[in-house]
């Protein structure tokens, strides 16, 4: 819960990432995940750190609520009183805006989770125009709108004002109002909640109507309903659902949209379920491909050198940020990506590297703090996380017939230096990961090197094959490899491969499918030395 306060940080201005325009309409996730209110199990409710967390986390849909002020604004909450989330108890449609301004809608969320008001600052209600601001600085999220009260031609007007029709959708379970929805802006996606369903006369009206989704209470949700509804060529969603358990069922029904007020939770689910797959990381950068990890919810984070980029498992940019040069390999523990960081000279004799540990919050990529790493006096170039410590590994001047770990505490206090028998690499080790018992480290050269060590850096294998831009374990036993390369005038780009572990050659790429150009049993490799 000590993200509340990161988040309201910076509540309504997202991080440097893919500029937008008019977001084309292939950018838009697909991944069936609607953050009921937001990230509404993690933030107060309908408030922007809500909508923030779950854009950052990489949902398809956010949803709110909306009811117009006496004086005539469209305000974001779910009850028509403010008492059950507010410290003071007004009526919404009876009040004026400013008067509600002075509503902490945190109060409650506070309370129940016994926060204090620094873990949690006071969040007001937000405006249906300032949450589109948010929404129409990314091409990633859209946002659903429930009309709680008979606003929709003021929604829909203000959505026009906007230009917002390709970011935006209507929910709700009133006929009437998404009726009026499609009479006035045919383009925008309808999800018609049913709470008592007839299902043929529902199915015939969401047709008659238009409407892409019948979106079921989970009560009703049923293998023979969803089959029913996909028969009709609806969309089938069900709200609003918070256990793993009934994600999985519904998951296994073929319900293709799930409202929940755990979206990391069901992007937790899905990331198991589907696993990742070989990936091309979308555009292009100023420089080479350094590093990898993933996250328990299906990201992937890669490290341009002096550009940090969020993906979601299929390489669909969910965030990027410029950051400091050079930036090397990374890892991520605990909701944060921490990542090796030298900003002096790499693998200078004399040890005249600057070496540090950056971190960030994984949602946001947001800095939030850094670690002087001194004892990587050749510069620290990769790392991972294993049991309560962080491994450093960097580089290595010519001539040195051995390669070093350095261990830190959780608080980055120096512990010890491990000294890996490995002969000399190029440059040292770019890349590391603890995965399947064993501690696999990532070198240049030409030709590329493996290190693969036990869990105390004893040698147990050196072979000719390229991680050295990018590894990380997998729940499966497999693991992600990065390849990339870089053109002149084009920028560099990264992929990931498919790999898992072999006796003889230490890890071989895995064959997806033919067609798949990420699954071809060449190694990933870099085009040119760094």
């Amino acid at each position: 819960m000590r993200r509340c306060l990161l988040m309201i940080v910076s509540v309504v201005l997202l991080s440097a990432g893919v500029a937008v325009g008019a977001a084309p309409a292939d950018s838009f996730l697909r991944n069936g995940v609607t953050a009921h209110r937001g990230n509404s199990g993690e933030y107060p409710e309908n408030t922007f750190a809500a909508f923030r967390s779950a854009i950052d986390l990489g949902v398809d849909w956010i949803e709110l609520d909306v009811f117009r002020t006496r004086d005539g604004k469209l305000v974001v909450i779910h009850d028509r009183t403010t008492g059950r989330v507010g410290d003071k108890d007004l009526v919404v449609p009876e009040s004026t805006y400013a008067e509600l301004q002075g509503v902490d809608v945190a109060a409650a969320f506070r309370r129940e989770r016994g926060m204090s008001l620094e873990e949690c600052p006071q969040h007001s209600i937000p405006l249906l125009e300032e949450v589109l601001a948010l929404v129409l600085k990314q091409n990633r999220t859209r946002v659903s709108i429930q009309p709680k009260m008979d606003c929709v031609a003021d929604a829909v007007g203000l959505v026009k004002r906007f230009e917002a029709e390709k970011w935006v959708g209507f929910n709700d379970g009133n006929l009437e109002y998404m009726a009026k929805v499609k009479e006035l802006a045919p383009e925008l996606t309808v999800f018609w909640d049913r709470s008592q369903a007839d299902l043929d006369r529902d199915i015939g009206i969401a047709r008659e109507h238009g409407f892409e989704s019948l979106v079921l209470h989970n009560s009703l949700v049923s293998g023979g309903n969803v089959a029913a509804i996909h028969e009709a060529h609806l969309e089938v969603g069900a709200w609003t659902v918070n256990d793993e358990t009934a994600m999985e069922r519904f998951l296994n029904m073929g319900i293709d949209r799930i409202y929940t007020d755990y979206p990391r939770r069901l992007l937790a689910v899905k990331s198991r379920r589907s696993g990742f797959g070989p990936a091309q990381c979308e555009g292009a950068y100023p420089r080479h491909l350094q590093g990898i990890c993933v996250s328990p919810t299906g990201a992937i984070y890669w490290s341009f050198t002096d550009v940090l980029v969020k993906s979601d498992a299929e390489g669909h940019v969910l965030k990027s940020v410029p950051v400091a040069n050079h930036h090397g390999d990374l890892c991520h523990h605990d909701g944060k990506v921490y990542v090796a960081v030298n900003l002096g000279k790499f693998n200078d004799p004399q040890g005249n590297a600057d070496s540090w540990v950056y971190v960030y919050d994984a949602d946001s990529l947001a800095e939030v703090a850094k670690h002087a790493v001194p004892e990587a006096v050749y510069g620290a170039g990769g790392m991972d996380y294993r049991d309560g410590r962080f491994m450093i590994v960097g580089g290595l001047p010519p001539g040195v017939e051995e390669n070093y770990v350095f261990e830190y505490d959780a608080n980055f206090r120096f512990v010890r230096k491990h000294i890996v028998a490995s002969g000399y690499t190029l440059m040292g080790i770019q890349t590391a990961a603890f995965a399947d018992g064993c501690w696999w480290f990532g070198c240049y050269g030409k030709p590329q090197v493996m290190l693969k060590t036990d869990e105390s850096f004893k040698l147990l294998g050196r072979y000719e094959f390229d991680c050295s831009l990018g590894i990380a374990g997998l729940r499966s036993g497999r693991f992600l490899v990065a390849g990339g390369s870089c053109e002149p005038q084009k920028g560099c780009t990264g992929k990931v491969s498919i790999v898992r572990a072999d006796a003889a050659a230490g890890l071989v790429v895995e064959k997806v499918n033919s067609t798949d150009p990420s699954s071809a049993g060449a190694r990933p490799g870099y085009q040119s030395p760094p």
